[in-house]
């Protein structure tokens, strides 16, 4: 199997292709092993590897710090999407959430796919799109407070927009060459997302319409002479299989809804899915989410000839990617023993913004027993700049590899020069 490997150094952020080999190892979990181990991330000769191939050689390449996609996986969940949905028995369409990751090859490969299209969110992501050889048609955009500036743009680009606010279906109106569909994203009116962290969950938050306005906002719409196709719900991030009974609740008042706007074309359920963070965590699985489709909206997707979309992006690319950084200093001190590394939240915001854990792996050494609690630091003048506290690791020294995953979502396209730190190299093997 040949597999591409594709660069984008720091500075000029310019592509250059080469080639490697690798092979996936499947791994039996048992009391003993690392939850972390599985079908992206195993252990060979030379230590931690992605996909099969050495994160030791791509960094021995590359350098530090780096973010190392691995193309297997993000085929892989691409194709457990397809199988999950094509239980349902109910057209659909995956909309890659290209937030998650923009990094030109993996859009490339994204768009190799042929049957995944783009969930985008901003004028320039519309660009991005575009120039990886994505259609308008196959391009969706669901966006917030969006200025006179972002519909003028969309209206030449012509994706299709799912609008959150009556104030933008006016000003949509009044764009030159705007287009006739809309689509409207609802307040799921439920609060749900990984963890207890509230910047998670978009119940009751700035996005979507009130479901009581619904309606109403629909026939403003009508009245402007648009027609709604669309209804998009998107109820938080990092859904858990507790979550079942409140996604059955929101999909049963999309289904209510769908039945009572007669120019519905499509149903968009957003995303949420994901990865496993920490080893407690229980991600929702696909095939309990694809039962509540079925069951909740089934019935007036058939009734109706309606398609389902949704809009993966942690699911798809976030395990197929670590963060690789390389540890500069190890101080013990009154406070605990200290672990810098060479990269910090301006790499990776998980920990700082989001309160989310990263699995933290010796990549030379990663099935080494723990030694004993350490904290783990970034290299940014912030008191936040931390990775984790009282973390549990094996022996470690100056100038050991440490792999932080799953890093391939909300991480370099988050990243910023914050402390004038530079931006993370990125490599698609």
């Amino acid at each position: 199997m040949r597999e591409s490997v594709a660069v984008t150094p720091p500075a000029a952020r310019a592509g250059a292709v080469l080639w490697r080999r690798g092979a996936s190892t499947r791994v039996t979990h048992d009391d003993t092993t690392p939850w972390w181990l599985g079908e992206a991330l195993t252990v060979g000769s030379q230590g931690l590897t992605l996909d099969g191939v050495p994160l030791a050689s791509v960094v021995a390449r590359h350098g530090t710090p780096l973010y190392v996609y691995g193309a297997t996986t993000v085929r892989r969940r691409l194709a457990q999407l397809r199988d999950a949905l094509g239980t349902t028995g109910i057209p659909y369409r995956i909309h890659y959430a290209m937030k998650a990751n923009r990094f030109p090859p993996l859009l490339a490969l994204v768009r190799a796919e042929g049957d995944v299209a783009i969930d985008a969110c901003s004028p320039s992501e519309v660009s991005a799109a575009l120039a990886s050889g994505f259609r308008p048609d196959e391009i969706s955009v669901t966006a917030s407070m969006l200025s006179r500036r972002d519909l003028a743009v969309f209206a030449e680009q012509r994706p299709h927009l799912n609008l959150d606010t009556r104030s933008a279906l006016r000003r949509w109106c009044e764009t030159p060459g705007h287009a006739p569909r809309v689509g409207l994203r609802i307040d799921p009116g439920v609060a749900v997302g990984w963890g207890d962290e509230p910047k998670l969950r978009y119940g009751n938050s700035k996005f979507g319409l009130d479901s009581e306005a619904l309606l109403d906002t629909v026939a403003d719409a009508q009245s402007l002479g648009l027609e709604v196709d669309t209804l998009h719900v998107h109820v938080g991030w990092g859904l858990q299989t507790n979550a079942a009974p409140l996604l059955a609740q929101v999909y049963d008042r999309l289904a209510a809804w769908a039945r009572q706007i007669p120019t519905l074309r499509v149903l968009n359920v957003g995303g949420g899915l994901c990865s496993q963070q920490r080893p407690e965590d229980r991600p929702l699985p696909l095939q309990l989410w694809a039962r509540l489709l079925r069951d909740h909206l089934g019935p007036v997707c058939r009734d109706r000839g309606l398609t389902i979309a949704c809009e993966p992006g942690t699911f798809v690319v976030a395990a197929a990617g670590v963060l690789v950084a390389e540890i500069n200093t190890i101080e013990t001190r009154a406070s605990g023993t200290w672990v810098g590394l060479d990269t910090g939240h301006n790499a990776n915001m998980y920990a700082a913004h989001y309160g989310i854990p990263l699995a933290i792996v010796p990549v030379h050494r990663p099935l080494d027993p723990p030694a004993g609690p350490v904290h783990v630091a970034g290299n940014l003048n912030e008191a936040n700049d931390m990775f984790a506290r009282d973390l549990q690791l094996p022996a470690l020294g100056e100038g050991d590899l440490v792999a932080l995953w799953p890093a391939g979502a909300y991480g370099a396209a988050m990243a910023s020069n914050h402390c004038m730190r530079g931006l993370p190299t990125e490599v698609l093997i």
